[in-house]
């Protein structure tokens, strides 16, 4: 599916909301930069599994653990070959089809979520 990129003239609550949409957007940006700079700061002091206090004792934040991930090139080289031969499975590669389907088939393979608006 191919982007549309013919122009509309935004006019009253469209424009409105256009111009709303992009305000909010790069507020957020600049809201993620500080959040990321503050979780920067309090992980070079709080480990997993710590709350970070204020003074009279409410919780401010914690140090929560990351989720775990299989990795199969962990698993190759920990396992034993009589384990990871049961862990094998044949399955349809989307890479695969993407690099060798002609681009009309490979269409006929996929779905797509919803249409987002996104600010310019």
């Amino acid at each position: 599916m191919s982007e549309h990129t013919d122009t509309v003239l935004l006019e009253d609550e469209f424009l409105a909301a256009a111009i709303e949409l992009q305000s909010i957007t790069a507020q957020e940006k600049l809201l993620t930069e500080r959040k990321d700079n503050c979780k920067r700061i309090l992980e070079k002091l709080l480990s997993v599994g710590e709350r970070g206090v204020s003074a009279d004792g409410t919780a401010l934040v914690t140090i929560q653990a990351g989720a775990s991930r299989f990795k199969p090139e962990l698993a190759a080289k920990n396992l034993p070959a009589s384990i990871l031969k049961s862990l094998k499975v044949t399955s349809i590669d989307a890479k695969l089809a993407k690099s060798i389907l002609a681009p009309a088939l490979y269409d006929l393979c996929v779905d797509y979520n919803k249409a987002s608006v996104r600010a310019l």
